[in-house]
């Protein structure tokens, strides 16, 4: 409730960049810019940071991008805390169930970040974090042949990236997650975000029809409707059935 100073920030980014080119870049040809990148790219050098930040349909279409590049090296980053028992979690992310849920929490960073280092992997992708607090030095992100980030802040990862893509912050964004004791809960929009920036599934899902020539979800909605038919737990829910309140889940 305290963390809204970066949503409001000077600092934001607002435009999409392809190092390279002067000036910002129109959503299309970023886009575009990223398909030819990966494509061009051999699938086991390429890996993927994700955060467990992120909703559930972006979890599900960062999946779905993985699967259509063939990335098998993906993880989100952990947040470890203090926890209080009763308000405070021992979980500094608020959908770690989602990216386990969605096969994201692989237990893979270390790997990620070595291979980084080492320039076995020399294509990466970061989504919603900044890579050098993984363990990943910036001259090795400087080294990689390829660099996607998709983010709202500036950080050291931004300053390195080949493409980068201006996303939403969480007051910006509709979708679901799932919180520490397996309840399934909706987000509301509250606000519109800045300049060019765009919901992150809304980012994603372009990535996915860019690199597969597969068409995808129109909507929000849609994006639970295609998720919730391929995952059990979710099975038969959408949007609006979940409810104000949330519904808990069997996760198993």
């Amino acid at each position: 409730r305290l963390d809204f100073h970066g949503l409001h920030s000077d600092q934001r980014i607002t435009e999409p960049v392809v190092r390279g080119q002067e000036g910002a870049a129109k959503w299309k040809q970023a886009l575009s810019a990223v398909a030819q990148s990966l494509q061009a790219r051999e699938s086991e050098r390429m890996a993927m940071i994700a955060s467990a930040r992120m909703t559930n349909e972006e979890m599900f279409l960062a999946r779905r991008l993985a699967a259509a590049l063939g990335i098998t090296i993906f993880d989100v980053v952990p947040r470890p805390q203090k926890g209080d028992g009763f308000l405070i979690s021992e979980d500094g992310n608020p959908n770690t169930a989602g990216a386990k849920l969605f096969g994201l929490a692989t237990g893979k960073l270390g790997s990620i970040a070595a291979g980084v280092e080492s320039q076995k992997i020399s294509t990466l992708i970061v989504l919603g974090e900044d890579a050098t607090e993984c363990g990943i030095s910036e001259a090795a992100l400087h080294a990689l042949n390829s660099l996607v980030v998709m983010g709202m802040l500036p950080n050291k990862t931004t300053a390195c990236a080949s493409v980068l893509l201006p996303s939403s912050g969480w007051a910006e964004k509709r979708g679901s997650m799932i919180n520490v004791k397996g309840r399934l809960q909706r987000l509301n929009q509250a606000i519109q975000p800045p300049g060019q920036a765009r919901d992150d599934w809304e980012i994603l899902r372009d990535l996915v029809q860019q690199v597969s020539g597969e068409s995808c979800a129109g909507t929000i909605e849609d994006v639970f409707r295609e998720m919730s038919g391929s995952t059990p737990a979710l099975a038969g829910l959408s949007l609006s059935r979940i409810g104000d309140l949330g519904t808990q889940l069997s996760l198993g």
